[in-house]
């Protein structure tokens, strides 16, 4: 499935920031390394997101941006640690990494494809409603 390319595209871009930005901050070494293969970890985390896009009603009119932002809080969280989830700052930065990346010209793309295989294959329009 070409999506699928794209979320691991898009992953990796979300991972490489998030490196960047924490030898920044930190002024240590990279992070660490990218799991191969499709360990339990990742296994149970695309279980969990294809379980809460799920729960998104088919006919909400912000149901693409809503599966992406599933997609990328959990990516985050997994990245980060769960312990984030109550932090509302957490939840700001997903907003502002969620509009980053529909805005920014080279990740919009990717972002859609995303969308496009979160929601199984059916179109999904960014500009609607959060």
């Amino acid at each position: 499935m070409p999506g699928i390319a794209s979320v691991g595209q898009l992953v990796a871009v979300i991972q490489s920031q998030l490196a960047t930005r924490g030898r920044a901050v930190a002024g240590k070494a990279p992070a660490r390394p990218a799991r191969a293969g499709g360990g339990r970890k990742a296994d149970g985390l695309q279980g969990l997101i294809e379980l809460r896009v799920r729960q998104i009603a088919p006919d909400d009119p912000g149901r693409g941006r809503k599966a992406f932002r599933i997609f990328l809080e959990s990516v985050l969280l997994a990245e980060l640690g769960e312990g984030l989830n109550a932090d509302p700052r957490f939840h700001q930065l997903v907003d502002d990494v969620q509009r980053t990346l529909e805005a920014d010209a080279r990740c919009a793309p990717l972002v859609q494809d995303a969308i496009t295989h979160l929601l199984g294959g059916k179109p999904a329009d960014l500009t609607k409603g959060s």
